[in-house]
């Protein structure tokens, strides 16, 4: 597997702590190097690329998981550039994104496989990537979706299954640990959050999509803080967030692990297994330890890392035996 580096080599950053650094509103970098084994463009290890957040940013929520990887794969993150939020039109589906960044991957990688993934919404993007890549004719060895599904995919339960309301009772000691206690200095903020989630709930049972505004547009203003964003990134991530409901996934056959959060949300099962199996057959799930706000942090993280470089190296294992 060769790499060909994007951009200058003085682009380079020196070490990780670098990469969060102001980032230019005119940059146009996609690929960027979150661990120390993908600083050294002359390094033939594997390389994994995972997808930025609803934010476009694609560092600070890697590197944890890429420290663990380090002397194992080189580990990329894959960022919208701040040139292009600026452009109305960014953002605006999910296969227009994902075919810039697929375009970008393989002028960066020009031979062997690609593993590519993604944290949250960066899972949706990730998965038309590897779509992309593969009608191009590019090998796509591991597609890892962490703690999350396309939207347009259909669950085992319903919310009213008995199987549904049970689970969601054996959540509640762990939630409470880890998605509530942990995060609020106070019994009473923790009251408001459940509070919170309950009206959240409720709309929905009347009918009432919790993520569209009174048009009836999608949008993330509702439950997420935009105020600490340049108005361009503001207005990518509502873009961004409002594609990922419009999207509607195809059939996957590739390899697909989804590592799932084993405390889930208070009032909801996101169901992970069974809505990528749906479009994906070949999809297994790794139950990994924490809440989907914490599984990407030590010590969380450390089960995920071990597990990555085992799947990427049996893939490159089965490859080279094949070609024998």
């Amino acid at each position: 597997m060769s790499a060909n580096p994007e951009g200058a080599a003085a682009d380079t950053p020196r070490n990780t702590a670098s990469l969060f650094a102001r980032v230019s509103r005119n940059s146009e970098r996609i690929i960027i190097p979150i661990n120390d084994s993908a600083l050294n463009p002359a390094n033939d290890l594997p390389a994994i690329y995972c997808l930025h957040d609803i934010t476009g940013a694609a560092g600070s929520e890697y590197v944890d998981l890429a420290q663990r990887l380090d002397k194992d794969v080189r580990f990329y993150g894959v960022q919208a550039p701040p040139k292009k939020m600026q452009d109305p039109r960014f953002g605006e589906s999910i296969e227009s994104l994902a075919a810039c960044y697929a375009e970008a991957l393989q002028r960066f990688q020009p031979t062997g496989p690609f593993f590519v993934g993604g944290f949250c919404a960066g899972a949706i993007v990730a998965l038309e990537i590897a779509q992309q890549l593969v009608v191009s004719g590019r090998q796509v060895g591991l597609l890892v979706a962490i703690d999350a599904a396309p939207e347009n995919t259909h669950p085992e339960w319903k919310p009213w299954y008995p199987t549904y309301l049970l689970a969601l009772a054996r959540n509640v000691p762990g939630w409470i640990q880890l998605g509530g206690l942990t995060r609020q200095k106070d019994g009473h903020s923790l009251g408001r959050r459940i509070a919170h989630s309950a009206i959240a709930l409720g709309r929905s049972a009347l009918g009432h999509n919790p993520t569209q505004n009174r048009a009836g547009e999608y949008s993330i203003d509702g439950w997420m803080d935009l105020t600490r964003y340049p108005i361009e990134q503001r207005q990518f991530i509502n873009r961004f967030y409002a594609a990922c409901f419009k999207y509607f996934a195809k059939d996957y056959h590739g390899e697909v692990v989804i590592y799932e959060a084993n405390t889930k949300p208070l009032f909801h099962l996101p169901q992970l297994h069974s809505r990528w199996r749906g479009i994906a057959p070949r999809a297994v799930t790794k139950s990994v330890p924490g809440t989907h706000h914490c599984l990407m942090r030590e010590p969380y993280v450390i089960s995920m890392a071990r597990d990555v470089p085992q799947r990427i190296q049996a893939y490159l294992a089965a490859s080279s035996d094949r070609t024998q």
